[in-house]
């Protein structure tokens, strides 16, 4: 009796040995079948990356064109061999520096002419503006501007006969006296002026630019006028009696604030009858009147 429960006992441990090494075994396996299943989740993009068809070159459908059966011939180009059109610049020879006003970056400019225009217009530019379609205005001097194009910088000098004015209309006003001036003087800042005589040098605008200088004013480190200086004697300015450091603030009330408001504010003389200019003389205020004759 105890020999058949030995060999019962046994039999029953060499059962279950078996089954815990069979369990074992299929625990191992479901183990490595799922790693390798994880890896092969993995890695299938780049399997099918790799096995995926190469891209195709659409120029290799330039025969279809060219023998095209639908109409006449055709040609095809690849888009990577198109290039933007470079710009085309003009020559800086026809450009014209006419005047500049030097100052803070924000209050200088410079007056330019293109002499391929056949209007002979006069603009002004500042600086970073395109000037015309020759570059970008980078510097401004008294004399001269550059602009630059193709990260190249040149330089465009003023002509001799707008420095200071032309030599021989400055001698030509000295000597002509009272007689060539626009305005004459009836009383303390009232003036009569000869409209034709206006007309005559507001048809020519290098005279605005040229009779007199007109420098940005600042006071606090607000820009107030603008300061007259190398007027010409017989010019516009000296016409119309203004000075040297005269301060011109106001013109039939519009107060000249910028370059473009100056010279537009000029310019429309010629169709006013009465006009009134408000100045600063030797840190006074005072207007001067005049009136169109």
């Amino acid at each position: 009796m105890l020999d058949f429960s030995l060999k019962y006992f046994r039999f029953v441990n060499y059962f279950l040995a078996a089954v815990i090494l069979v369990a074992a075994l299929l625990l191992t396996r479901n183990i490595v079948n799922i790693s390798f299943s994880e890896k092969g989740i993995s890695a299938g993009p780049e399997s099918k990356a790799t096995g995926a068809a190469p891209e195709e070159n659409i120029m290799h459908y330039s025969t279809i064109l060219e023998q095209n059966p639908f109409g006449s011939p055709m040609t095809m180009e690849p888009i990577a061999g198109t290039r933007t059109a470079e710009i085309q610049y003009g020559p800086l020879s026809d450009l014209l520096l006419a005047g500049t006003a030097v100052g803070p970056e924000k209050l200088s400019y410079a007056i330019v002419m293109d002499k391929k225009s056949p209007l002979d217009k006069q603009e002004i530019f500042t600086y970073g503006e395109n000037v015309y379609n020759y570059g970008v205005l980078t510097k401004i001097e008294n004399a001269s501007i550059e602009i630059r194009r193709d990260n190249i910088s040149y330089t465009v000098k003023m002509p001799i006969k707008y420095l200071k004015g032309n030599a021989a209309a400055d001698q030509a006003g000295s000597m002509s006296g009272s007689q060539s001036l626009i305005a004459k003087k009836v009383g303390e800042g009232e003036y009569l002026l000869d409209s034709r005589k206006v007309r005559q040098s507001l048809d020519n605008p290098e005279k605005i630019l040229t009779d007199a200088r007109l420098l940005p004013n600042f006071v606090d480190g607000k820009q107030k006028g603008f300061k007259i200086s190398e007027v010409i004697n017989g010019g516009l300015y000296h016409s119309l009696g203004l000075r040297n450091n005269d301060i011109l603030l106001r013109i039939n009330e519009l107060a000249i604030s910028n370059p473009e408001v100056a010279i537009q504010a000029m310019s429309a003389l010629r169709g006013m009858n009465r006009v009134n200019l408000d100045i600063i003389r030797n840190g006074n205020n005072m207007s001067m009147n005049y009136q169109m004759r």
